[in-house]
């Protein structure tokens, strides 16, 4: 910030978000910046400063507040239609204790708990700060995926169409499949229904 608004930024915020006083004890207005970023990634600060270098007129001039800066970071989460990562935690524990019937308000929350893992949201193991730090690192990353233009499939799961179809509708196609290949396997599919039926009564010792 320093470099892009120079004597504009340090004037009004100094060299440090934290604040001494005359006995060198830190201010109780020390670290409103970090204050202001709680809960911000990386990934969202570094958006956060291309929208400054883009701004125009009299707002390229100045420096955005703390408030507003945080803002500018979320933006482009916002126009992806996410949650905040706050709210998505808050999901992920609501979530965690029916994950089969959950609605999702997004299917990067869900993915971002699979990902840490359910067990643990539930159980809160080994530490409920930890997992919630593993979760806030998985959701910026996917959040920066989507802000990039990438898509969320993990290995083998189409995370949009499982969300979607919900885990139970997955599961009925997957057995559909299963005997479907069984039938082809015992070479059933060449079959009309009156042979499979005249089959079937003649292993059952049925005569008509």
């Amino acid at each position: 910030m320093a470099g892009l608004y120079g004597h504009k930024w340090i004037s009004s915020y100094g060299t440090s978000d934290i604040k001494l006083d005359d006995d060198g004890n830190a201010r109780p207005d020390s670290g409103i910046w970090a204050k202001a970023l709680s809960g911000v990634s990386g990934q969202q600060i570094a958006y956060g400063m291309k929208l400054c270098t883009q701004r125009t007129g009299e707002q390229a001039a100045w420096p955005p507040s703390a408030p507003e800066f945080r803002d500018m970071c979320l933006a482009g989460q916002s126009t992806l239609g996410i949650p905040d990562v706050a709210t998505a935690w808050r999901e992920a524990v609501e979530a965690s204790s029916d994950v089969i019937n959950w609605k999702f308000s997004h299917p990067i929350v869900h993915e971002a708990a699979r990902l840490t893992d359910w067990y643990s949201i539930r159980n809160g193991v080994p530490k409920a700060e930890t997992v919630q730090n593993r979760f806030n690192k998985r959701y910026a990353e996917l959040t920066a995926k989507m802000q990039r233009g990438e898509s969320l499939v993990d290995g083998q799961l189409l995370l949009g169409q499982e969300v979607q179809a919900g885990a139970l509708e997955v599961s009925d196609k997957l057995n559909d499949l299963v005997v479907k290949q069984r039938i082809k396997d015992q070479g059933l599919d060449t079959k009309s229904p009156d042979e499979l039926r005249a089959e079937l009564r003649a292993k059952m010792g049925i005569k008509r």
